[in-house]
């Protein structure tokens, strides 16, 4: 359906100020897939995320801790949800010219910040980040069914196992890599 998409490249804006109580507000509950890199990356612009909800790649390893195929968001969005998830190199990437001006097979990736400013390709670039938090929530949902129909221990399911302890630890690894 809908998505509210947020130009955060601009620090001048003001618009990661404007969400700063959102995201630093624990009683509002976040989704996150790679909950770490997020949440350092937002640190690193002083904001100290709180309402850490889940992270569907530590749960997507706990609902199979022997997948082949990886934890990436495309792989479990594919697999579990059956949303493919087309790769930047795919949309955006460009062949790099040979010497003879020809395309050539080495595909090359412009900067983020042109895919993201670029007239040519802003539409494109908030339709390929807005999949990707639409497909982190699909995602969620589906482990969090999974992990509910898998047994634990004493009539709970591995869902409970996340909520008591793979949660909070996965908030507390961040803390601790923040510190060192």
């Amino acid at each position: 359906g809908e998505a509210l998409w947020l130009d955060t490249m601009e620090s001048s804006n003001g618009v990661l100020e404007e969400l700063r109580p959102w995201l630093e507000d624990a009683s509002v509950k976040k989704v996150w897939h790679n909950y770490g890199f997020d949440r350092h990356v937002l640190y690193n612009h002083g904001v100290d995320v709180r309402g850490f909800a889940g992270d569907t790649m530590h749960m997507g390893r706990l609902w199979d801790s022997s997948r082949l195929a990886g934890y990436s968001l495309q792989a479990l969005t594919e697999e579990l949800v059956g949303r493919r998830k087309v790769t930047m190199k795919e949309i955006f990437g460009v062949n790099k010219p040979r010497k003879d001006g020809t395309p050539g097979k080495t595909i090359l990736m412009p900067p983020v910040a042109e895919l993201q400013s670029d007239p040519l390709t802003r539409d494109e670039w908030i339709r390929y980040s807005v999949y990707d938090a639409q497909g982190t929530w699909l995602l969620y949902q589906q482990l969090k069914r999974l992990l509910s129909r898998m047994d634990w221990q004493h009539g709970h399911s591995l869902w409970r196992f996340y909520l008591d302890y793979w949660r909070p630890f996965g908030e507390l690894l961040t803390d601790m890599e923040r510190h060192g």
